[in-house]
């Protein structure tokens, strides 16, 4: 998680330390073979990764990549899964956020939309 430079300055007024984590593993090489399951095909987690449209969609619900748990079937974020589907809805019911694949939310301004519409709705970017 990152802070400000203000929000720091607030916190060591306050007389409170940071910690951070200087050993970051490594994800194996096996767990970015995992595949996800897209209707637009088998991206590795890496290669979502490097997806900007992913890297947004994080940066708006404040998840880390390294938060993620690649799983077969959905993106376990912690709060909530992610899967994705071959239609154009968006939902959110019992702690699943159910989009279109990422190449269809990065082609389509309705969706993008539609998703910002839903995390905000559900409160999952807080």
């Amino acid at each position: 998680m990152t802070i400000t430079t203000r929000q720091f300055n607030h916190l060591k007024a306050m007389g409170i330390t940071l910690w951070q984590r200087k050993n970051l593993e490594q994800p194996s090489s096996e767990d970015h073979k995992t595949p996800v399951n897209n209707i637009t095909g088998d991206f590795s987690a890496n290669e979502i990764n490097n997806l900007q449209i992913f890297q947004d969609i994080l940066q708006a619900l404040s998840i880390e990549s390294a938060d993620i748990s690649w799983q077969q079937s959905h993106l376990d974020l912690g709060l909530f899964n992610w899967q994705f589907t071959d239609n154009t809805n968006i939902s959110y019911d019992k702690k699943v956020l159910i989009t279109p694949s990422l190449d269809k939310i990065a082609q389509s301004s309705a969706i993008k939309k539609q998703l910002w519409q839903t995390i905000i709705q559900h409160n999952l970017n807080t």
